[in-house]
């Protein structure tokens, strides 16, 4: 019996020490020259801050109560006078003014199907014709109004006889467009009864709609403002305001910054920004005011004159500042090693490790930037095969990479 017990604990013994150097070997062969290559990398530093957009606006008063159909998109420039809004007295004069909108793409659309007939038939454009009226008559019937078919319907027989393209079709498409010319001048007489237009006050760009900072943030404040003005900032309500027009074709933007962030922009005239919630990618906008206050923080404030619905649009925001890029070879740490008392890289040339000296110009904990030299020979180059794991490492050692 203690034979067998004795006879089996040598078992195991030999089990465990076959087991832990097959461990150190495949451990030995997993430790073989490992590499990545030397890729071109950009990185940025930045200040991170929240601030307020500041634009000259005038407000454009109008009736809030009533249905309203803007004529211009948030952003775009108007002349004072325009046309930018209508409003209507009731349902029936804004379902009027949809229907005068239809009636004209028709117009415009059998306008120019004639036009194509007289010198050649545009057969794609005489489909969607007949397309259209017939979507016309599926709503109608969709609504439960069949009254409303009768002159659809006549004018998709009309089309489907027109789209043969004959010379005699023509008087088809003259009466159908006198027909329409008709029904839009008599719709657009119960329209202008049933509505009024607003104009825009002054020049400049239109925005649907007020926020209540109209007169609280206007570039008369920029020269006395302060973090603590920023903080409490409050709208306030502004009348019957249905929109605004930003004038002075250019726009402002205020935060408060710790001394810091500040002092590393100290005599600059622009800052590359960004705004990550509006997207639209990096601008360069002019530093009008830098100025440190009482409390130690400091006021930033940007103009800018590139004019889009999103910086028009927009109030309080984050941005980016972009203080330094850097640009260089990306180097994992576990990659830097000292030989002869020189900081630098083992890389795989072929089968020949070769140490290249660096110095970096931009660190992590993970990684460090290296300047990319002018030749493969002169230090790291771009597509150098980079050693981060292998032991052992010596100039013009032969080793096997894994």
């Amino acid at each position: 019996m203690k034979r067998k017990i004795s006879i089996l604990l040598t078992v195991l013994l030999l089990a465990v020490l076959m087991g832990y150097t097959g461990y150190q070997v495949i451990e030995n062969l997993t430790r073989q020259i490992r590499t990545v290559d030397a890729l071109e990398v950009t990185v940025e530093d930045k200040i991170s801050a929240t601030g307020w957009f500041i634009r000259g606006q005038t407000v454009v008063e109008g009736e809030t109560g009533f249905s309203a159909e803007y004529l211009v998109s948030d952003g775009e420039k108007v002349s004072k006078g325009q046309n930018i809004a209508v409003f209507f007295n009731d349902d029936g004069a804004r379902r009027t003014y949809d229907s005068v909108r239809v009636l004209q793409d028709r117009l415009s659309a059998m306008e120019y199907a004639y036009s194509m007939l007289t010198s050649g038939t545009d057969s794609a454009k005489l489909d969607q014709l007949i397309f259209d009226d017939m979507t016309a008559i599926a709503a109608a019937l969709a609504q439960g109004d069949p009254s409303r078919i009768g002159g659809d319907y006549a004018a998709v027989q009309q089309l489907i006889v027109s789209r043969s393209g004959s010379e005699a079709d023509r008087e088809v498409f003259e009466s159908r467009i006198s027909e329409l010319k008709g029904r839009i001048d008599e719709e657009q007489k119960q329209v202008l009864s049933g509505s009024s237009r607003l104009k825009a006050p002054t020049s400049g760009y239109f925005v649907s709609g007020t926020d209540g900072y109209e007169t609280v943030l206007t570039p008369d404040m920029l020269d006395g403002i302060t973090p603590d003005m920023l903080e409490q900032l409050a709208p306030v309500a502004e009348g019957e305001g249905v929109g605004t027009v930003t004038t002075g074709f250019c726009w402002y933007y205020a935060a408060a910054l710790t001394a810091e962030q500040a002092t590393v922009l100290q005599q600059r005239g622009t800052a590359r920004v960004s705004f990550p919630e509006l997207g639209g990618g990096e601008i360069t906008a002019d530093i009008v005011r830098l100025q440190t206050c009482d409390d130690g923080r400091a006021v930033l404030v940007l103009k800018s004159d590139r004019m889009n619905p999103e910086y028009l649009t927009a109030r309080r925001q984050d941005i980016d500042i972009i203080t330094h890029v850097y640009t260089g070879l990306k180097v994992p740490a576990r990659a830097l090693r000292q030989n002869d008392g020189r900081w630098g890289v083992y890389v795989l040339d072929g089968s020949v490790v070769v140490f290249k000296p660096v110095s970096w110009v931009y660190q992590t904990e993970s990684y460090y930037l290296v300047p990319t030299a002018e030749s493969a020979k002169a230090g790291l180059y771009r597509y150098d095969r980079i050693i981060v794991q292998g032991s052992g490492l010596e100039e013009n050692q032969v080793v096997h990479r894994k």
